[in-house]
């Protein structure tokens, strides 16, 4: 029998500390991976920057994420990275805790299902090359999970949503499709493209 729905769901903010926990070995490091700068932890939970950029604020005014300016692989520039302060981890054990607490269906690789308790369905996810605080985040967000399905290692990173144009920007548009580029265009046939070298005059 698959457990029952968490009486409480998982937090944009709890998920962003179980995601920054994997990375406690690296907190001092000189070079950080990408997981731990905003847009990494964006791309690993499935949500947008902006998303991740507010959750980050409010767990530091909470005290339970601490950040840095970093080298980061695989970034030309030095960036912030994001680590957990005590109070971070704190939070982060009981997430855990509910995780063990849960009971979850597991699809293995050859299709067979069994419903399986948190902590032995975390050591399975763990040897199918699941890290383990995505492993606590599909287990407290979802009821079956099969090992087999792509998004179950790495999230489907959000497709950004194309921008919203104002009826401003549009008129805009028209007005310069309509008059701008027929001039600029009559002034280039007229004059040559821009730093030509002038046409000589007719003898």
């Amino acid at each position: 029998m698959i457990g029952p729905v968490l009486p409480s769901p998982l937090t944009i903010g709890e998920r962003i500390l179980v995601h920054l926990s994997q990375y406690v070995q690296h907190y001092e490091a000189y070079v950080c991976p990408p997981e731990m700068a905003q847009s990494g932890i964006a791309t690993c939970l499935g949500i947008s920057r902006a998303h991740a950029a507010i959750e980050l604020k409010r767990q530091m005014v909470a005290g339970r994420v601490t950040v840095r300016i970093a080298h980061v692989t695989g970034m030309p520039t030095r960036r912030k990275v994001y680590a957990l302060t005590p109070r971070g981890l704190e939070i982060v054990r009981r997430v855990r805790e509910r995780a063990f607490g849960r009971t979850v269906e597991l699809v293995l690789p050859d299709g067979g299902a069994e419903a399986v308790p948190g902590a032995r369905a975390l050591e399975i996810l763990r040897r199918h090359g699941v890290g383990e605080g995505r492993a606590v985040l599909l287990l407290l967000t979802r009821e079956r999970i099969d090992v087999r399905a792509p998004g179950v290692r790495h999230p489907v990173p959000l497709r950004p949503h194309p921008p919203v144009r104002s009826p401003e920007m549009h008129a805009s548009d028209a007005f310069r499709h309509a008059f701008v580029r027929p001039i600029a265009w009559q002034f280039e046939v007229v004059l040559g493209p821009p730093h030509a070298p002038p046409v000589p005059a007719a003898a």
